[in-house]
């Protein structure tokens, strides 16, 4: 397609490309780059860009379509003729959109191709300064953040280089009303009323800008172009957006967020508090068996309290199961391992995200997996190993707690067991995680407590 132009021509066209979606979008209109085929009955549609400022545009894309030339007569007529042209065409039915085409010239003046920008409700001088702002971007603005599309909310001026404003749609006016100014086509941005020294600025520089300020009561963020990138080069377009509303949802998420940190903090602080009571109560048991419950429940609410601390540090209700595992193995290690045994540990934990309440399930899970190792599995003895995992799968995640202590009893069920602990995990993996547990000996000697939480039931 592009094989019959000139290397001058083929990197006009694709310097372009860069901004032909911004110009769709500050023309409102549908933009289009017509080239010629060899046979000159036909046009080649090179590229189309489709306005994101129309909030009802369900256009097809056109680009790469082979159109007959009596098919597009105002184009034809402006790569022949090498003149603007401009008129009404007939969409669907009934239904007609005002079409402006301009022939794409090179250095000598020779029409290589045209553009056109069709549109329902066109202004010709938005329409004029958006093609001259795509004549002549330079390629180092392609990543420019000041040249981002718009949004359909978006206010479009066309400023003089008088500082005049000669051009504004309606999304404009209406916030011009909103600031008490009926009529802003005809103001000058360096009236008191305006005040907007910035656009001065970006047109004695040629450098696009951008702030946010306040104006007559509302919050407003303010985008300058010029349309010509260099120093006094001519007009700049202006895209205002007022954005009062979305900074005040913003705060209000930001307070909302503090709130919730605060509230998991103090839910933290009030389980540590229920665990310190517990303690004081499990040194004055008398019964073993007391004792043994109370220390069990001190580190059930521990594991809680650790999840709730996590969530009192970030902004989301996700957790890193990693962290949270890592911090209630070391309590239990600490708390509850003799001082005189030797324990040779291992611990692994990826870094998964998941919800908090999930989190609190596999911290539980843990919790009582760990306890029931350091009670049961190195009975009458001063040394052993423990391994703790817990990893990702293709289809789920997996806990994995591996000992070489006394094993489990011949004919082993967990579901004949009256253990509490048992229980809690069973409950916690299939009815909270829709997972499984099994719970048995290694080849090697001792246990292998096993967790397979599949990822749509954590999720």
């Amino acid at each position: 397609m592009l094989s019959n132009l000139t290397a001058e021509q083929r990197n006009s066209l694709q310097t372009m490309e860069v901004a032909l979606g911004l110009a769709a979008d500050v023309a409102h209109s549908v933009v289009t780059i017509y080239l010629p085929c060899e046979d000159k009955k036909f046009l080649q549609i090179y590229k189309q860009a489709q306005p994101l400022t129309q909030v009802n545009n369900n256009r097809p894309d056109m680009t790469g379509r082979r159109l007959r030339a009596v098919e597009e007569p105002m184009v034809a007529r402006a790569m022949q003729k090498n003149i603007p042209v401009s008129g009404k065409r007939e969409w669907s039915l009934g239904v007609f959109n005002h079409l402006t085409v301009f022939p794409l010239r090179d250095a000598r003046g020779q029409c290589y191709a045209a553009i056109s920008f069709e549109g329902a409700t066109p202004d010709d001088i938005i329409i004029a300064q958006s093609f001259e702002l795509l004549c002549h971007l330079v390629p180092a603005l392609a990543n420019n953040p000041h040249y981002k599309r718009m949004q359909a909310s978006d206010g479009i001026i066309v400023v003089d280089p008088n500082k005049l404003i000669i051009a504004a749609n309606n999304r404009a006016r209406h916030i011009f009303d909103v600031m008490e100014i009926p009529q802003a086509v005809g103001c000058r941005t360096n009236d008191v009323a305006v005040n907007w020294p910035l656009v001065g600025m970006v047109m004695d520089t040629g450098t696009a800008e951008s702030k946010e300020f306040t104006m007559r009561g509302l919050l407003l963020s303010i985008r300058v172009l010029p349309v010509i990138p260099r120093p006094k080069g001519g007009c700049a377009i202006v895209i205002l957006q007022d954005i009062t509303e979305l900074r005040k949802k913003d705060e209000e998420l930001l307070i909302k967020s503090v709130v919730i940190k605060e509230i998991h903090h103090r839910v933290k602080n009030n389980l540590q508090t229920i665990a310190s009571l517990l303690r004081l109560q499990e040194r004055r048991a008398q019964n073993d068996e007391t004792k043994t419950v109370l220390r069990d429940c001190i580190s059930r609410v521990n594991s809680i309290a650790i999840v709730h601390e996590y969530l009192s540090q970030q902004d989301s209700g996700l957790i890193d199961v990693g962290k949270v595992a890592k911090g209630i193995y070391q309590a239990i290690m600490s708390s509850m391992l003799d001082p005189d045994f030797q324990l040779l540990a291992e611990f692994s934990a990826a870094e998964i995200q998941l919800p908090s309440e999930k989190a609190t399930s596999i911290a539980l899970i843990l919790n009582e997996l760990l306890q029931n190792a350091i009670e049961h599995a190195f009975a009458d003895r001063h040394q052993g190993f423990l391994q703790v995992h817990f990893a990702e799968e293709d289809s789920c995640y997996t806990l994995a707690i591996a000992d070489d202590g006394v094993g489990l009893p011949e004919g082993f069920q967990i579901s004949g067991r009256k253990s509490l602990g048992l229980k809690i995990i069973k409950t916690m993996a299939e009815s909270d995680l829709q997972g499984e547990f099994t719970l048995t000996n290694r080849e090697q000697g001792g246990t292998l407590a096993l967790v397979k939480i599949p990822k749509a039931g954590a999720k």
